[in-house]
């Protein structure tokens, strides 16, 4: 999914009076959210940097990809409940949004190999004595 059509949807699916500035910010919060994380605990090629998006653009592609990319719509609606004081519409686009990030960190963790993870352990035969 890129930014745009990340924009697209949520103008199309949850009509709101939020900025295009205000859903790139809470967008970035997501991101930077992925990143420090999920990808920074895994190895992952040499130059990966958190995304930083400026508008909506038809270039950047997101973090997750498709299934997992539902997590994206699903923050935007949580973000929108909540800063339109909507508990109860909150509570529901908060629950999905975790359960759809949750599912995306275990396909991750399942996918990439944890930072200081080993591949093999190395067992040392000892004595111990009592003294």
């Amino acid at each position: 999914m890129k930014v745009n059509e990340l924009m697209e949807s949520v103008e199309r699916l949850h009509p709101n009076q939020f900025t295009e500035q205000d859903k790139v910010r809470w967008l970035n919060e997501v991101e930077a959210t992925i990143y420090r994380e999920i990808v920074l605990t895994h190895e992952h090629e040499d130059g990966a940097e958190m995304p930083v998006y400026s508008c909506a653009s038809d270039t950047d592609v997101l973090l997750a990809q498709d299934p997992y990319s539902r997590l994206y719509p699903l923050w935007m609606e949580a973000q929108i409940a909540w800063h339109n004081h909507e508990s109860l519409k909150y509570d529901a686009a908060a629950q999905a949004f975790n359960d759809a990030y949750g599912a995306f960190r275990n396909w991750y963790n399942r996918t990439h190999m944890p930072l200081g993870a080993v591949d093999h352990l190395h067992l040392v035969d000892r004595t111990w004595g009592w003294r």
